[in-house]
């Protein structure tokens, strides 16, 4: 039966229209409600993206104390998947690649953990590292990982829950210590950004977007170069604007803001003068030429982070524990200085 506002009694037709029209403007209001936001921080790279940091006791102390107090509300997660770093001879390009492959640990499934400042894979809070072939266990034989390495994000998450508490913070995370930038911004190679796209970064949104979250990407760690000393600034220029490029049309941001970690010069550290011994020029200036043609590209100067010794390299290579840290805190302050509103919305990308 059809009704209209003729059939019915007036005070009646106007009580029924009423009540249609609110059911009508729940039924919308609840297709429209406000989706839930999904802060999302991304970090990429090599080994000191990864985090090649050795436990410090002290530090460790303190993130321990954190971690487990009632400060932390647990609305921090990272993305987990098994993996681990291979040897190739050559590449296409005929560089001897690293690449990251599904690792041989069963510890979890692929899903989101509580970020943790450590790896605890199994009790399912980590930090993602995979350094030394270990998978994102990283806690194998030998003193130097028999705590497993430490990157970023324990520290950024505290600082990043401390200074948004009612916020989420969602974490995807992959390094590959050796790496090239070909392993990510070549069409000849573009194994490791595969790896990333394919087997972390979408599976990790499309969960997001099933549990009617809206992901705003704070930003994307870039911490990469010693590898590609060799190479002239014109290639990796090109590479690194390629990789800014795919950041923002595949991940589906598209003003996604890029944060370079600058390679040190040697001598330049003020901590360890000897350090940053695989420096390329080429490498730095190119850095420097992305970020002045790109107003949502920075470098975050490193020569002030600590670095730590590492006998099997004969030097100072990876930023230690305090360095780490240390990035986390300057990116948590440009971060903040910018405020949630410069955070970008995500949008479909078509594939």
């Amino acid at each position: 039966m059809i009704i209209s506002k003729h059939s019915l009694p007036n005070s009646f037709g106007k009580l029924a229209f009423a009540f249609i029209g609110l059911v009508c403007f729940s039924l919308t209001g609840c297709r429209s409600a406000k989706v839930d936001e999904a802060p999302l921080f991304i970090i990429m790279g090599q080994s000191n993206a990864d985090g090649s940091a050795m436990f410090d006791p002290a530090i460790d102390s303190v993130m321990q104390r954190w971690y487990e107090s009632d400060s932390n509300a647990r609305k921090m997660k990272i993305w987990y998947r098994s993996s681990k770093v291979v040897n190739q001879q050559a590449n296409a390009l005929g560089e001897p690649a690293r690449w990251i492959v599904d690792g041989d640990t069963t510890d979890a499934r692929p899903g989101w953990m509580d970020l943790w400042y450590r790896n605890e894979n199994d009790r399912g809070r980590t930090a993602m590292n995979m350094i030394h072939g270990y998978g994102t266990y990283s806690t194998g034989p030998g003193t130097d990982c028999a705590q497993g390495r430490r990157g970023i994000e324990g520290e950024f998450g505290r600082k990043f829950a401390e200074a948004y508490p009612d916020k989420e913070l969602y974490v995807v995370k992959l390094g590959a210590s050796g790496s090239f930038i070909s392993s990510w911004a070549d069409s000849l190679d573009n194994t490791n950004w595969n790896y990333f796209l394919e087997k972390m970064y979408r599976p990790a949104i499309e969960d997001l977007l099933k549990r009617g979250k809206r992901p705003k990407l704070i930003g994307v760690w870039w911490m990469q170069g010693c590898a590609d000393q060799e190479k002239s600034r014109e290639y990796y220029q090109a590479a690194l604007e390629r990789l800014v490029a795919n950041c923002r049309s595949q991940l589906g941001f598209p003003d996604a803001k890029i944060y370079v970690g600058h390679i040190i010069k040697p001598g330049e550290s003020t901590v360890c003068p000897s350090g940053s011994v695989q420096y390329g020029q080429g490498v730095r200036d190119a850095q420097d030429a992305v970020a002045a043609g790109d107003s949502r590209v920075e470098t975050v100067d490193t020569k002030d982070f600590p670095l730590q010794y590492e006998a099997n390299f004969n030097g100072y290579l990876h930023f230690s524990h305090a360095g780490q840290n240390a990035i986390a805190d300057e990116l948590i302050r440009r971060i903040t200085a910018a405020g949630p509103d410069s955070w970008s919305t995500y949008v479909a990308p078509t594939r």
